[in-house]
């Protein structure tokens, strides 16, 4: 599999677009044994490229005695751009994919992304909020625009599985008198699609949301805003003591809890 914008067709003619991938160099942001990732620039543009040189049988077999499904390879995130493009929700332009090779452990992949500049992580844009409140229209509108891609993403079988506040990048020149500003969604090298989602994996994402955001200053109300969105119903209906919404709402508290526990002990020791 093999897809070049065009630019990339013009840049790469006639050469092997797997060699071409392996010789990028830049400002390297993540490494680890056969993946690594980097921002570059080509023709005073910037791009990232995840490159991929075959996870290695011990590595699938480690995963799959912990019941988890290895990733090959940069697959997934080409798939999960796709989808949520089809979705309409802002994500990453791809503008190089490929990947090659029938063995597990030795297939090849990398792909190149479009670097969103112009843009900060939620992350660090709602750091100070704990102890410097924000507009209460701009908060107001960004939890129901994480709200609105939750529940897209849920009711159209895709779960994120890094779903944090940091990998959504808020456009700084979206930031105008409205608070209404864009978002896009990053980071989808371990999302998956499924015809119908499980309840297992909605809650792994907001788990990891809840988590995420947790030192953010955020209030009940706030985080009543957030569900009553992501279920689309009233909070009554929601919050009914036998409902299965509530239910599932309060193991994602706990597990997002438990989450913030973990990191603080590892924090503290």
């Amino acid at each position: 599999m093999l897809y070049l914008n065009d630019e990339f067709k013009e840049i790469w003619q006639d050469k092997d677009a797997f060699e071409m991938s392996k010789k990028i160099r830049g400002k390297i942001y993540r490494q680890v044994e056969n993946r690594r990732t980097l921002n570059f620039s080509l023709n005073n543009k910037s791009y990232f490229i995840k490159l991929h040189l075959g996870v290695g049988w011990r590595e699938i077999i480690k995963n799959y005695l912990q019941l988890r499904k290895p990733i090959f390879g940069a697959e997934n995130e080409w798939l999960g751009v796709n989808k949520l493009q089809q979705l309409g929700v802002d994500t990453m332009n791809v503008v190089a994919y490929g990947m090659r090779g029938s063995n597990p452990a030795t297939i090849e992949s990398f792909i190149i992304t479009e670097d969103l500049q112009g843009t900060v992580s939620l992350e660090d844009y709602c750091k100070a909020w704990e102890k410097q409140k924000p507009d209460f229209i701009l908060k107001k509108n960004l939890i129901e625009k994480i709200a609105t891609v939750s529940k897209v993403l849920h009711e159209n079988g895709v779960c994120h599985r890094d779903f944090y506040i940091c990998h959504f990048l808020m456009h700084t020149n979206s930031l105008d008198a409205s608070n209404n500003p864009k978002l896009s969604l990053i980071d989808l090298h371990r999302s998956i699609i499924k015809k119908n989602l499980s309840t297992r994996w909605k809650r792994k994402d907001l788990a990891g949301l809840y988590f995420s955001a947790m030192d953010i200053g955020l209030t009940r109300r706030d985080l009543y805003r957030y569900i009553k969105i992501y279920y689309g119903t009233d909070l009554r209906s929601i919050f009914e003591a036998s409902t299965q919404k509530n239910e599932f709402m309060s193991k994602v508290s706990a597990q997002a809890h438990s989450m913030y526990e973990r990191l603080k002990d590892k924090v503290d020791n």
